[in-house]
């Protein structure tokens, strides 16, 4: 399969899909897979038609079961450079996080490894009953440690502990039991059930969504003080803003809403 085609861009509606395209080694990302990975959140950043991005893997087997390890693969994402490990991953987390819209995983299959570090960078996740989810590293003398920073974000230390040092796989309604994914549904109701989530969020107010994901991205770190502060500000921002005027409007003369930033 050639570059180009290992990742599809589709718009469906105001949802911008990116789909892994590399079924035959089970979605393994690599590091050029990564960069165009990046420049797609870049370009669905700056579309005011794009309102959400999900995120999946060609199949039913493997949302991403990370690095592709194989020989023969062209772009390695792992390379030395100046005497220092140069990770790609690393540089789509940071994309991935400071990304304002919301990003929906669509968890087709198995994550593993890098997967998950992929996964736990999205907002909300869906996954299909028969996905399994693992950290592998030390099966080939590694440790997880750069998915470990996102993925403390969401489980509890223990869970990742146990997930890290022992390679182990976990199913999906444990997946969902510890809050790694929001919904899991047989895999012939995925699709209805990403499209039933991202209409919940594409017709509500897009300036309210990029705002308030940004507030909760800030907030969840800080003392309650401060996220107290800091949420009035962003609240004041807010109240100011045409979205709010419409949604005031359109609430008190019982229709839609129009929203401005969507003009």
């Amino acid at each position: 399969m050639g570059d180009a085609e290992s990742l599809i861009i589709e718009r469906r509606g105001p949802v911008l899909w990116m789909t892994v395209n590399r079924p035959e080694r089970r979605n393994a990302y690599t590091g050029d897979l990564f960069h165009r990975m990046i420049a797609t959140l870049s370009e669905a950043e700056n579309d005011s038609a794009v309102l959400a991005v999900v995120l999946t893997g060609a199949g039913d087997l493997a949302f991403s079961t990370g690095a592709d390890l194989k020989p023969d693969t062209e772009y390695s994402p792992l390379k030395m450079g100046e005497g220092e490990l140069v990770h790609p991953a690393v540089a789509y987390f940071r994309a991935a996080d400071a990304f304002t819209k919301p990003l929906i995983a669509r968890v087709n299959g198995d994550a593993m490894a890098g997967g998950m570090g992929v996964l736990s960078m999205c907002d909300l996740a869906v996954a299909a009953d028969h996905a399994r989810f693992a950290l592998r590293e030390v099966r080939i003398g590694l440790f997880p440690t750069v998915i470990v920073a996102s993925l403390r974000r969401l489980l509890p230390r223990r869970i990742v502990m146990e997930m890290a040092l022992t390679g182990g796989f976990f199913d999906a309604a444990f997946a969902k039991e510890v809050g790694l994914v929001n919904y899991v549904v047989p895999v012939e109701q995925l699709d209805a059930k990403l499209d039933w989530l991202t209409s919940r969020i594409t017709d509500k107010s897009p300036t309210a969504v990029r705002r308030g994901k940004h507030a909760m991205h800030h907030m969840w770190e800080m003392t309650l003080d401060g996220s107290f502060a800091f949420g009035q500000d962003e609240l004041t921002h807010l109240f100011n803003s045409a979205d709010h005027k419409e949604g005031v409007a359109a609430f008190n003369e019982k229709r839609k809403p129009v929203w401005p930033s969507l003009a």
